[in-house]
């Protein structure tokens, strides 16, 4: 596990940074009793008796040896603080993860410090995200207290007491709180499936509640049931009244399909993808290109859609994406930086528009909701595939239901450069038309 620190903000978790060479391991940190050179207990040293030895001279006068106890207790007191520390980390197993893993799972770890509380487990949180920020408590955890205790071992190294002292408290104090989160969610056991070992604290509070949900029951899909039938007008009035910061990305949601991701500019396994273009070559003709981000390295996926709609018949979303193209000069590009500054300010803008609904308005729940009402317009098949970025119609069973489609206006035609495979959803159809045998 690395100990690379990934964040310029440790100081929350170490109030005393401290720029030091770490030299060689301390003889007796490891070991079972780590200051085992400070045997015997108070004003004792080597287990000598109690009382005067200086054979009856005035002053002082230490044996050969001996050391004065207010300068061994500070250092005997770091090798303990580090022994208990490295006991710890013992619990949680060495686990190998990238760069990227490893900045996201200490990002997560110290937003959980900042906020006050180490428990992976927050009400109403999702079954993955648990799992997640679980484990990036196991891997925080252990990744703070090891790079502390690389400090406190070299204030040990070179006899600095008062840096020792220092230092050693706060890996006490670190290790107080990180001990209570690992005893409370314990990593899983090596070498045992995750049906094999015992329950986990996410599954124990759904069994003892009375209204938990059956799982997925609040997937995107699911929760347009939820939504009023014109949910998403309303969430563009409030927009334009509060002058939403993202109205342009806004606009694409609504109209367009798209993945949040697909907005933000990067590689693409066909080439560079700048966001979201959008093409006005007629009043009446608003045509915009995205590259999906999800082809599983160029195998699937459409690798370039293409959806053409009329702005003058439109819904008012596409409308405005069709003004602002043409006071760009008939060609615009949106795109975003982060992807999840967008979707936390969708999430507040849903929070002031529907103020007592339960659904969590998301971009991803505007694409389950686009491609139902496609559905309904235009049928199950391969338009709704292409206009989804999919590989395959078989995918868009996985979004929202027809049931909960609106018919669309204005959409005159969907393009992509590779055409996804049809035939699933005319096979369906034809099986549920065979006539079936009377019982």
């Amino acid at each position: 596990m690395p100990i690379t620190m990934y964040e310029d903000s440790l100081d929350l978790v170490f109030p005393y940074r401290t720029d030091v060479d770490v030299g060689e391991p301390i003889e007796g940190a490891t070991s079972e009793r780590p200051f085992d050179a400070f045997a015997g207990e108070t004003g004792q040293q080597d287990r000598q008796p109690t009382g005067r030895q200086d054979g009856g001279l005035g002053g002082r006068h230490d044996a050969m040896g001996q050391a004065d106890n207010s300068e061994v207790a500070p250092l005997a007191a770091a090798l303990k603080a580090i022994a208990r520390a490295e006991k710890c980390c013992a619990r949680i197993p060495e686990r190998d993860v990238d760069e990227k893993t490893a900045k996201g799972y200490m990002k997560t770890f110290l937003r959980m410090y900042k906020g006050g509380s180490l428990d992976p487990l927050v009400p109403g949180i999702a079954f993955d995200t648990y799992y997640y920020r679980r484990a990036a408590l196991h891997f925080g955890g252990v990744t703070v207290i090891r790079k502390l205790t690389e400090w406190v071992r070299a204030s040990v190294v070179r006899q600095d007491k008062a840096e020792a002292a220092k230092m050693s408290g706060a890996l006490r104090k670190l290790v107080d709180k990180i001990e209570i989160a690992f005893e409370r969610d314990p990593p899983g056991k090596p070498n045992v499936l995750p049906w094999e070992g015992p329950t986990s604290r996410f599954h124990q509070m759904a069994i003892a509640s009375v209204t938990t949900l059956p799982r997925g029951a609040n997937s995107k899909k699911h929760v347009l049931g939820k939504l009023d039938r014109a949910w998403d007008q309303q969430l563009w009035l409030k927009a334009v009244e509060v002058k939403f910061l993202y109205l342009l990305p806004l606009a694409v949601h609504l109209t367009v399909p798209v993945r949040p991701e697909e907005m933000v500019p990067g590689e693409r396994p066909k080439g560079w993808s700048p966001g979201i273009v959008l093409d006005l070559p007629d009043p009446r003709r608003l045509e915009i290109r995205f590259m999906p981000v999800k082809s599983h390295h160029g195998c699937y996926g459409t690798e370039l859609t293409t959806v053409t709609l009329d702005p003058t018949i439109a819904d008012e979303p596409a409308k405005y994406l069709a003004a602002c193209c043409r006071e760009a000069g008939c060609h615009m590009v949106v795109s975003v930086k982060s992807k999840n500054a967008v979707r936390k300010a969708i999430k507040v803008l849903g929070e002031t528009a529907f103020p007592e609904c339960e659904v969590t308005i998301t971009p991803t729940v505007m694409r389950h909701q686009l491609i139902a009402d496609l559905k309904k317009t235009f049928g199950a098949g391969q338009e709704v595939a292409t206009a989804s970025g999919h590989g395959t119609d078989r995918t868009q069973a996985r979004y929202g239901y027809l049931q909960h489609g609106r018919k669309r206006r204005g959409y005159i035609e969907f393009l992509s450069a590779r055409t996804p495979r049809a035939g699933n959803i005319e096979r369906t159809k034809l099986f549920e038309k065979r006539p079936h045998p009377k019982k």
